[in-house]
């Protein structure tokens, strides 16, 4: 595997070459940078885009790493993103079978069964947040994309919540639509971003120019959060 080296950080990164891809475009992992470019793009054109974007690199590299050396410990006062605030986490126990979440201002709060033993808190704290997130994300992305579709006069089948590491979302020729539940901690314009982007597949399946300029119709600045995404996107994790 190749490397680039900044500031002292020597960062491993692959290729990956399509005729699919219409340009360059990075994505950062935990343990490596990846490159994709169309096969056509030379090998000096994709040195000078990772020497154009060393900084976007270096920071969120350095973002990645911190991540790997500060796991979550699912601790009173620990925070997590929603709606591109954060939320206060605050773990209670109570006498019922079932842990519960449920959301009041910027707190939290994880109901936990007494007598649940200690070496098995943290994983359902985890899996009861992700029920939550879930539920949340089905409702609201649901109510979001009705919304959206009815303004752009497009109709849509069936909706599928995944979890993918850089995929926010995806639109099949049936009509189909998957979504990254993750967004549901990205701010409501990041959001609608996602979300009429997937929408305006329903009219052109490409990345024509004709597709950007309907996801422009209904959100102008689309730009800003398309590049909010490759700047911010690793962040929507626990």
């Amino acid at each position: 595997m190749n490397h680039v080296t900044i500031e002292n950080q020597a960062i491993p990164y692959e290729e990956r070459r399509s005729t699919r891809y219409r340009r360059i475009t990075l994505s950062m992992f935990e343990d490596r940078l990846r490159v994709s470019a169309p096969k056509y793009v030379s090998a000096k054109q994709l040195q000078d885009v990772i020497v154009s974007k060393r900084e976007w690199i270096l920071k969120n590299w350095l973002i990645k790493q911190d991540k790997l050396k500060e796991p979550v410990e699912f601790v009173d006062g620990e925070h997590f993103l929603y709606k591109g605030n954060t939320l206060q986490l605050k773990v209670i126990k109570y006498p019922h079978k079932m842990p519960r979440v449920f959301r009041e201002g910027q707190v939290l709060k994880v109901y936990l069964p007494q007598g649940l033993p200690e070496e098995d808190r943290n994983a359902n704290i985890k899996a009861a947040l992700l029920v939550w997130y879930k539920a949340q994300a089905r409702k609201v992305l649901l109510d979001k994309l009705e919304m959206h579709a009815k303004k752009m006069k497009v109709v849509f089948h069936m909706v599928r919540l995944k979890e993918q590491k850089t995929i926010w979302g995806s639109c099949s020729s049936k009509g189909n639509l998957n979504l990254n539940w993750r967004i549901i901690m990205a701010p409501e314009a990041a959001m609608d971003y996602i979300i009429i982007h997937e929408l305006s597949h329903l009219t052109h399946l490409n990345h024509s120019k004709e597709f950007w300029e309907r996801v422009g119709e209904f959100m102008p600045d689309y730009k800003h959060w398309r590049k909010w995404f490759k700047d911010h996107g690793q962040e929507l994790t626990f």
